[in-house]
């Protein structure tokens, strides 16, 4: 502050007793009323409170650094060496009381910045109390690709609290979203990079023959007063493009019939110009931020975190902080501080770890590793059991026997960027023996995106989405068609089929809602591979000749169900296309695990390219799969829970994956097809199955209304673990979800109540 500053204090008892100050009512037997009614309801908005918010003391869960759900937390305050981070309990108050030593709170209005995009990440904030919500970047409603990654501005990137806030910049925004049709754009397009015409001549726009009746009819329109003709300085009249006028000569022309083919184009054009479509609006954000979101881990790491999307309050914010700078100066002597300081994978480090020999299943001389000994293949480990802890937390810094035992947080999450280059047959096939400059190069071709929890990372056939992408932290949850289909976290790639160009993306990939803060991955664009590979004969004629063994994968269609018994009996041609469209297109490499004995999994298999191998473990028994043959019919039928076998990939191969919930789904939308497919569906015809009259809301019901009722009931199917309604939703067209098999739980913020179990409903 300058010399000349003043500042005058508040004290908030002053401000308490305004607003209790009341007046008479209008009538004498009337309460008081409140002298300041809008600023009574002004404060009272202020304080949030709310049925989620959280107290003072909830800002300890800074201080138990966990950026994954279910791992090991680190406790700041019970550290060893550390005596910054103390909580006051002298005056026993926990909703308002003091925060913890260390921690820094803030308050934002509605519309005010939390987090700048552009800006390294430098602390990790929690939400106390309030929402929060993420901007979509222009051009990122669909895909992650578009989103920055690199530092633009400098500072912290909390927000500085001003209101308004500034409007985010142009360039942090992502790649602009186009603000007309394909059609319309690229029209404009060509009439901007052109030039060629900007006038119109009315001669131009009719047949020779008509030009006389044209004439007089722009002339009976202009003695009538509709038009000016005066000035017309010759007889060829003509209208610059931005005239008004031109548009009332095209309407005349138009309604006589008089336009030429030509001249309706023209006609199009000129209308186009002067009556541009609006902007699409902005994406609705897809990240809102509750209480008790944070966001901020991987800054604490030291990772280089950039969200390229403005978060901004959602009505007023309380959030608590604990800043990167305050926790290395308070654990500075403590042994977990190495956990918080990356030394940094440099190029070299790349190169030197890529090189090491690995296992590879096309070795001369050694047996494919999918056969196991020659007693028939292992039993599979589940991938609970092979998984070891997630890089970037603290039991897997504190492992003494893991892979990222002592290794930096930030450093073990570029580890993971290598183990996947290294796991991941289709890449490293291309590259394992290339000299160290192509490692480095292709290392060097991922580039970061960082997303919020139900951000999006691609959406189903997005278009201009040819890229590949590993999980480097975080879950994710994959959908198709509105429904869960799985989970995948740290070290999984998608996008295979893409990174080949053999078939758009035919599945959502999105942050899961409840995971802990942000998500980060690693996209490889298709583009940089062949820029990168063309330079290298070898990997080049690799890739090559991966395209060419899966080109009919680009030939299939529907037709390649119909001799899948479970469609046998169906004619109905939009059904199975139906049924084609809305499967998952996907690309398993030579050893890929597809499916395992007793896994539960509701979808049928089809061959499109390549071949499998179905097979049980520990037996030499194994069939062959090839294009057009198929396995788990009785998965998707909905008859066995589980699969009956394993299958591997022997070769690259492209599978089609056909899920029960999108088969109903188009059993739905083609009534026609119903009785051939459920009449396949056995267990329906079980006793133990719950009918409706069961229910004690059809009492009385005659039964052929009630049989008539469950043949037009639309089947619906939920995977295991999936919402079946989620908080804020409606049921859709007030329909009542009657449950035949299964069990659902019912939670109110988190807390189980009831469960639902078969023969039960929901939307009574």
């Amino acid at each position: 502050a300058s010399d000349n500053t003043h500042v005058r204090y508040v004290t908030r008892e002053a401000v308490l007793n305004l607003l209790k100050q009341t007046v008479p009512g209008e009538d004498e037997d009337d309460d008081p009323v409140p002298k300041w009614p809008e600023e009574v309801a002004w404060f009272q908005s202020l304080a949030i409170d709310r049925i989620d918010s959280l107290p003072h003391h909830a800002a300890k869960e800074l201080l138990s650094f966990s950026p994954l759900r279910g791992a090991k937390k680190l406790d700041l305050l019970s550290l060893e060496g550390q005596n910054m981070f103390v909580i006051d309990n002298a005056l026993g108050l926990s909703v308002s009381g003091p925060l913890p030593e260390g921690i820094e709170e803030r308050y934002f209005f509605d519309g005010q910045t939390i987090i700048r995009p552009g800006a390294t990440g430098d602390c990790l904030i929690m939400i106390l109390r309030g929402e929060a919500e993420a901007l979509v970047p222009d051009g990122c409603g669909g895909q992650c690709l578009p989103r920055s990654y690199k530092a633009t501005q400098s500072g912290s990137w909390l927000g500085d609290g001003r209101c308004p806030s500034p409007a985010p910049e142009e360039s942090l925004r992502g790649v602009p979203q186009p603000t007309t049709a394909p059609k319309e754009r690229d029209l404009m397009k060509e009439l901007m990079e052109k030039k060629q015409i900007t006038e119109v001549m009315y001669t131009s726009l009719v047949k020779p023959t008509d030009y006389k009746r044209a004439k007089r009819k722009i002339t009976a329109a202009a003695e009538a007063g509709k038009l000016d003709l005066s000035d017309q300085k010759t007889t060829d009249w003509r209208w610059s493009w931005d005239d008004p006028k031109a548009l009332i000569v095209l309407d005349i022309l138009e309604e006589n019939r008089l336009l030429s083919e030509y001249g309706e184009q023209r006609a199009d054009e000129v209308r186009l110009h002067q009556n541009p479509p609006k902007p699409p609006p902005p994406p609705d954000p897809q990240a809102i931020l509750r209480s008790g979101s944070q966001v901020g881990h991987l800054a604490l790491l030291g990772v280089p975190l950039v969200l390229s999307g403005v978060v901004r309050a959602k009505g007023p914010v309380h959030v608590v902080i604990l800043h990167r700078h305050v926790l290395l100066a308070a654990i500075e002597n403590c042994a977990e501080v190495p956990l918080f300081q990356p030394r940094g994978v440099t190029p070299e480090d790349w190169v030197e770890y890529l090189s090491q020999p690995a296992v590879r299943k096309a070795d001369p001389g050694s047996r494919p590793a999918h056969l196991g000994p020659n007693t028939g293949p292992p039993p599979h480990t589940t991938k609970e059991d092979a998984a070891e802890p997630k890089a970037g937390t603290y039991e897997a810094w504190a492992s003494e026997t893991g892979q990222f035992g002592k290794v930096p947080g930030a450093d073990a999450l570029d580890v993971v960027l290598l183990n996947a280059i290294k796991g991941y047959s289709l890449i490293w096939d291309l590259i394992h023996d290339g000299p160290p400059a192509l490692l480095e190069k292709i290392v060097r071709q991922f580039e970061p995106r960082w997303l919020l929890p139900n951000e999006r990372v691609i959406v189903d056939e997005e278009p201009n989405a040819d890229f590949l992408f590993v999980v480097i932290h975080g879950n994710f949850v994959v959908t198709l068609e509105g429904a869960e289909i799985d989970h995948i976290g740290q070290g999984a790639v998608q996008g295979a089929v893409q990174l080949l160009s053999l078939n758009e993306w035919t599945r959502t990939v999105t942050v899961d809602p409840t995971n802990r803060g942000e998500a980060m991955v690693q996209v490889l664009k298709r583009s940089k591979v062949l820029e990168t590979l063309k330079q290298y004969p070898q990997p080049s004629s690799r890739l090559k000749e991966i395209q060419d063994a899966l080109r009919d994968t680009r030939n299939a269609d529907w037709k390649i169900l119909k001799d899948i018994p479970a469609f046998g009996n169906i004619t109905e041609r939009k059904f199975l296309q139906r049924v084609f469209k809305d499967a998952d297109i996907r690309l398993y490499c030579p050893g890929d695990c597809l499916a395992e004995a007793g896994e539960p999994s509701p979808s049928l298999i089809v061959v499109l390219a390549g071949s499998l191998r179905s097979e049980q473990a520990q037996t030499l028994f194994f069939v062959e799969l090839k294009r057009g043959d198929w396995c788990f019919q009785n998965n998707i039928l909905g008859i066995e829970p589980n699969r009956a076998h394993d299958v591997v990939a022997v070769s690259h191969t492209m599978v089609m994956i056909l899920y029960r919930h999108a088969l109903l789904n188009a059993v739905v939308a083609h009534p026609t097809a119903r009785e051939a497919v459920l009449d396949n569906e056995t267990w329906r015809t079980d006793p133990s199955v719950p009918r409706l009259a069961s229910l004690k809301v059809f009492g009385g019901v005659p039964e052929p209304v009630l049989a008539r009722m469950e043949v037009e009931a639309a089947p619906r199917y939920y995977k295991q673990g999936s919402i079946v309604q989620a908080v804020g939703s409606t049921i859709e067209d007030d329909m009542l979800l009657f449950l035949l098999r299964g069990k659902v739980k019912v939670s109110i913020l988190g807390i189980y109540i009831r469960s639902v179990e078969a023969g039960g409903c929901i939307g009574v």
